[in-house]
């Protein structure tokens, strides 16, 4: 029995949320894994870290290897790897079990943006170009985001508060790896693949020549939102222990989701403006956001922070849909895994390089002092982004004939 492409792309968009779903779970946990098990601030930035760098190494190494293997075998290992990561934090009791567990969801993050995200716009045939930009830039959002969530209030409320969560996604990732084998493969399997194969993991990143502005933009886009997204995963429940007074675990997962909840939003209200105009937009509320940030934790102020963040979460979705939009106008069946693993690259860059500082300086500074830090390298990032905008090139009729085809 073989799926049709229709199901074939709801299947892809679903798994490729629910990776990042299973990224995001732990983090609701940090807080109880802090308290119960003596980790510090400066361990969990580092463990962070370490999934932020293992994501970014799968995407270079492993990022176009689906265009020679096919991306059905890929979405499969990046699946199991995840199915792993939750087996490890059923008995999560030490740092270094839980910073393997992290690495391996960092690998199953990577993996699945170059095949299960190149998969999807495979599929998309017949769908709103908007939506297929929304769903490839903004997954890892809306799943990291969910996947805190739904653990914040299991951890809340249900029995096996650090369990129960994991044994859930265990069994619905089985459920996607199922489906993922009925699922029609899209790339034609050639003769010479072991040969290709080995080629294809020399690392090496896809830029197309003519759309060097959009990668420029949506560089100091994602520098601007990945940073501010992995200071929120780091020290998402120190924030609302310390800053605004509060153990609770769902408040740490909306605390902590509400800066990346949103990003389909600001993808959805601005499908009609030029993606010149949605940058310059979203950006502009970033800045606004990213500094009232500060103010509400300066003075703990829970429900404007909450907004503030929310707000975030828009700007992100208005910039990073209108630049993916460019980018992926008559982009081929065999680029579309290297252009993504090259924008992911990117992305995870903004998180990995002010992560590592952030984690070196967890024992000496407070929380609300790198907030500081990361606020300034996200405005300057952002003045960045809205510059290079105004170079942004149109997206003709030619360019949608070729992705098309």
């Amino acid at each position: 029995m073989r799926l049709a492409t229709g199901s074939a792309f709801v299947i892809a968009a679903t798994a490729f949320i629910l990776v990042f779903a299973t990224a995001g779970a732990p983090i609701s946990l940090f807080n109880s894994y802090r308290l119960d098990d003596g980790l510090s601030n400066a361990d969990l930035g580092l463990v962070s870290l370490g999934y932020f760098f293992s994501a970014a190494t799968a995407l270079i190494v492993f990022g176009r290897l689906s265009n020679v293997v096919g991306r059905k075998p890929m979405a499969l290992t990046a699946l199991l790897c995840a199915v792993a990561s939750c087996c490890l934090l059923l008995n999560m009791q030490h740092i270094l079990v839980l910073f393997a567990a992290r690495v391996l969801q960092g690998f199953a993050c990577g993996i699945a943006t170059g095949s299960i995200g190149a998969y999807v716009v495979d599929t998309s045939r017949g769908r709103p170009a908007w939506l297929v930009a929304a769903i490839t830039s903004t997954s890892p959002m809306i799943g990291i985001s969910s996947g805190a969530i739904v653990s914040g209030a299991l951890v809340t409320w249900a029995p096996m508060p650090r369990m129960l969560i994991f044994i859930l996604l265990i069994a619905i990732l089985s459920i996607c790896l199922l489906l993922f084998l009925f699922s029609p493969e899209s790339i034609k399997a050639r003769a010479d693949v072991h040969a290709r194969a080995l080629a294809s993991l020399r690392p090496r990143l896809y830029f197309p020549a003519e759309r060097k502005w959009a990668f420029l933009t949506l560089a100091g886009v994602v520098v601007a939102t990945w940073s501010l997204g992995a200071f929120y995963q780091a020290f998402g429940p120190s924030i609302v222990a310390e800053q605004l007074g509060t153990n609770s675990p769902i408040l740490a997962a909306l605390a902590f989701s509400s800066v990346m909840i949103l990003t389909p939003m600001g993808g959805y209200l601005t499908s009609g403006l030029t993606p010149r105009r949605a940058v310059l937009l979203g950006m502009l509320l970033y800045i606004g956001a990213a500094l009232m940030i500060l103010v509400s934790l300066d003075n703990g102020w829970l429900p404007a922070f909450l907004c503030a963040s929310l707000l975030v979460g828009i700007a992100q979705g208005a910039a990073t849909t209108a630049c993916f939009n460019v980018l992926l106008a008559g982009v081929t069946v065999e680029q579309r895994a290297g252009l993504l693993s090259s924008v992911f690259v990117i992305s995870y860059a903004g998180a990995v390089v002010p992560g590592l500082v952030a984690s070196l300086a967890a024992s000496s500074f407070s929380v609300f002092q790198i907030c500081v830090g990361y606020v300034v390298l996200g405005v300057a990032a952002a003045i960045a982004a809205m510059l290079t905008s105004f170079r942004l090139e149109p997206i003709t009729a030619c360019d949608r004939a070729a992705e098309v085809a």
